[in-house]
């Protein structure tokens, strides 16, 4: 969201704006929260999915039109129709959730009455997608719409049904399959009480017990900035939900450090960049796209949640292998001691922060809750011992409780408005049969071949991710391309995996690489150097998807033998290739072991399970492996005997 969502600089004028913009963002809040906690249900009221969804997709598009009168920036004439499109767009939804029973079953109908509401909530949607989300997803939508309503003039088989633009517009606006559908749902429902527990920690002080906990254990290895930089951006970055958000709210904190320390800026942002995208991969959040992927496939939550364990796991193991091969190469030493807080101390004052994830993976493993009453019982839990405990002398007052909802209203709306357009899209794909057809298209391109399916997948993905937010971006591959993979027998959890690991992969690949050119912008880099480093940063990203798609025991399905083979030789195959690229292991090597080394490694990493015999890759994977660090360790001792041998010539004590 931009600076126009923050509150602050409003007009005295705006005053009675800027209460009502503030009850708006706590009520954004407010409802999910007590709809998540099954508060309807106490008081005896029998309250419809749709009811909610469509109340607060109405809050969060009305509170974007106040929010520009309150600016005021393009004078009187604007600042009244944006009053007025408020006004209309709250009045409408709340007319439909109150009605909405009946209104459904004047649907089929289509009486002009709503189809004129209808008009009115689909149109605020529109208006609200370029100042809210992006113009990307604005451009993807008006594409699918034009889909609807076009596509039956297109010849072959991309041709749809007819639409009238009443029965399309109706359709997605009312309809549990349009804009109030899945998406909105998770969002609503799931992901908004996530959103209040980040800001909850934010506010809390936890974000800096985090911080100095990765301060104490990174900081004193070598690269130590940028070791802490990937761990504080992969803890933050799985709550918040946003990898260009988070690369702005950490970048400029890590990015100047690193670059203190040593790393130049084009490394220090490519760093922060890949760290804080791969916090989307990270549980228990990734996004929101782990609550929505489970409910599309319709597994619990625990299901996705360790399936994405091993990969997230090889995403930043493979970022902080980089990072101290060049810490190595580069001789960028740790952090002084002086400089480091105590781990000990840390967890002294701060250890009551766990108490919230202990409840919440409790709730989620052993007691099988849903996952909005976990997050309500870690909210609970968290706000209680922010009040009791708080964190070097910093507590929570209770009077700041409606700032921090207010705050999780704010960042709530775009998350709202997001998954609502990518229900817009789902709904088109249902009107029109596009989906069914787009799969059998790349089924037929990919001649049946799994291998050259994945990677027509892959590019695809890619394409339709840039610009996008994780929320969007997985909506749209989920029901495009995943079913592609499904088709051919790729397992449905690894299927969904891969395209949500691709689509943020857009996130650092050139040309709309938008979270490496935020972390550029703040190191005062060139934004194109800054992708080209973070693809080769994350390298393992674009490999590791293809892996578990041929070798499920990465996604921890098989006996666990294979499982700890299958990852052990993933994690030395990432090491050798890496070492490779950077030109370290122990020591610079010289071009001839770097290329035995990736020869080495591309054997590791192919599964064991790939073809016949394939187990015996890994083993030479493993020999060369131990052929070259066995010469490096033969050569430092070497060295050191030869410096040895020197001091003693010269009369110095080898002590």
């Amino acid at each position: 969201m931009g600076s126009a969502d923050h509150t602050s600089t409003m007009t005295p004028r705006a005053s009675w704006a800027t209460l009502l913009a503030l009850t708006l963002n706590i009520l954004l809040v407010a409802l999910p929260v007590a709809y998540a906690a099954n508060l309807q249900r106490r008081f005896g009221l029998s309250v419809y999915d749709a009811q909610l969804l469509v109340t607060v997709l109405s809050i969060a598009l009305a509170r974007g039109f106040l929010q520009i009168h309150i600016d005021g920036e393009r004078g009187p004439l604007l600042r009244g129709l944006m009053l007025l499109c408020a006004a209309l767009t709250l009045g409408m939804g709340f007319y439909v959730g109150l009605f909405y029973p009946e209104i459904s079953m004047e649907a089929p109908f289509m009486p002009p009455w709503l189809i004129a509401i209808s008009a009115v909530l689909f149109g605020a949607l529109m208006l609200s997608l370029r100042r809210s989300v992006g113009m990307g997803i604005l451009v993807v939508v008006v594409l699918f719409l034009g889909y609807g309503l076009l596509g039956h003039l297109l010849p072959g088989e991309l041709r749809s049904r007819p639409t009238s633009a009443a029965e399309l517009v109706t359709y997605l606006a009312i309809d549990a399959n349009g804009m109030l559908g899945t998406a909105l749902k998770v969002g609503v429902v799931i992901v908004i009480p996530y959103l209040l527990f980040g800001q909850l920690l934010a506010r809390c002080g936890a974000a800096d017990f985090f911080n100095d906990i990765a301060l104490a254990g990174m900081g004193r290895f070598r690269g130590g900035p940028a070791k802490v930089a990937v761990a504080a951006s992969g803890l933050f970055g799985s709550i918040s939900g946003s990898a260009v958000g988070n690369v702005v709210g950490t970048g400029v904190v890590t990015i100047p450090m690193m670059k203190r320390s040593g790393f130049s800026g084009t490394y220090a942002g490519a760093v922060e960049a890949v760290a804080s995208t791969g916090g989307q991969l990270v549980p228990p959040v990734m996004g929101a796209a782990a609550f929505i992927m489970a409910d599309f496939i319709g597994v619990d939550y625990a299901v996705v949640m360790l399936a994405a364990l091993p990969s997230a796991a090889l995403y930043y193991l493979a970022v902080f292998i980089n990072v101290d091969l060049n810490a190595g190469k580069a001789g960028v030493a740790a952090i002084p001691r002086a400089e480091l807080p105590s781990a000990l101390a840390t967890l002294r004052q701060g250890w009551h922060f766990l108490l919230p994830f202990a409840v919440l993976f409790y709730g989620l493993f052993e007691l099988n809750m849903r996952p909005e009453r976990a997050a309500i019982w870690a909210i609970g839990t968290l706000f209680a011992v922010s009040l009791i405990f708080g964190y070097k002398g910093r507590r929570l007052p209770l009077r700041e409780s409606w700032s921090v909802l207010g705050e999780a209203g704010i960042a709530a709306s775009g998350l709202v408005i997001v998954c609502a357009a990518a229900g817009l899209i789902i709904g088109v794909l249902n009107v029109s049969g596009l989906a069914f057809n787009l799969t059998l298209h790349i089924i037929n391109a990919s001649g049946q071949s799994v291998f050259l399916l994945a990677l027509i997948t892959a590019l695809i993905s890619i394409v339709l991710g840039m610009g996008m937010p994780t929320v969007g971006v997985y909506v749209l591959l989920a029901t495009l391309v995943a079913p592609a993979l499904v088709e051919v027998g790729v397992p449905v959890v690894a299927a969904h995996l891969f395209v949500l690991y691709f689509g943020l992969l857009s996130m650092v690949t050139p040309p709309v690489a938008l979270a490496a050119f935020a972390g550029a912008n703040i190191a005062g880099a060139s934004a194109w150097d800054t992708s080209i480093a973070a693809m080769k940063l994350a390298w393992p990203a674009y490999i590791v998807p293809f892996l578990f798609i041929f070798a499920p025991s990465l996604i921890l399905e098989g006996d666990w033998l294979h499982i700890l083979w299958a990852l052990f030789s993933a994690i030395l195959g990432i090491l050798m290739v890496t070492a490779a690229m950077v030109g370290f292991l122990r020591q610079t090597l010289p071009t001839a072991l770097r290329l035995l080394l990736g020869v080495g490694g591309v054997l590791a990493l192919l599964p064991a399970g790939l073809f016949p015999s394939a187990i015996w890759t890994d083993a030479a994977g493993v020999t060369i492996f131990a052929v070259v660090y066995g010469s490096g360790l033969r050569k430092a001792s070497a060295s050191r005997t030869k410096v040895t041998q020197l001091g003693m010539l010269k009369g110095e004590d080898p002590g």
